[in-house]
């Protein structure tokens, strides 16, 4: 067997790429700001200032996205345990899902949560989404607790929710 040095640096090196780009972060925005508001699936508006107050959990997801609807099941979980809480959960699909698709998947999936569509992708790029699914962790008083690249596992997607839940 011939170990290819140039093969395995290119590898690496696309590896590295690629780590980087999923790990980085940035400094981005540290709260939601003011007056952001998004188009949830059933035509309404929902301003995230009306959320002060009250932990949420703001996802943004795609029909298209495996990990995404792998997740989705987790989520439907999570928000029956947190009814009556305050606790919120708000999914937005990417701009490049159609309403078709995301009214599909929520039927067939029983997405009880809030579903949303950043459809000209606006929101999206305010939170720095660069991969899906990517989440953020809201408190009470709208900064970014958290934020996850990838999915969440049940047990920490709890854990998570309940602190932010306890202040």
């Amino acid at each position: 067997m011939k170990l290819d040095i140039k093969g395995i640096a290119i590898l690496a090196f696309i590896a590295g790429i690629l780590a980087f780009f999923l790990m980085t972060t940035g400094k981005g925005v540290q709260s939601v700001p003011p007056a952001t508001s998004i188009q949830t699936l059933d035509g309404k508006t929902l301003n995230l200032d009306s959320l002060q107050g009250k932990p949420y959990l703001l996802t943004f997801w795609s029909t298209s996205c495996p990990g995404c609807v792998e997740e989705i099941p987790h989520l439907v979980e999570l928000d029956k345990k947190m009814q009556g809480t305050g606790f919120r959960i708000i999914a937005v699909a990417m701009s490049y899902d159609t309403p078709a698709e995301i009214s599909t998947m929520q039927a067939q999936k029983g997405m009880t949560y809030t579903i949303a569509h950043d459809q000209n992708g606006e929101l999206g790029k305010t939170f720095d989404v660069r991969v899906t699914p990517t989440s953020l962790m809201i408190t009470a008083d709208g900064k970014i607790k958290t934020r996850k690249l990838g999915e969440w596992t049940p047990a920490e997607l709890e854990q998570t929710a309940r602190e932010l839940l306890k202040g």
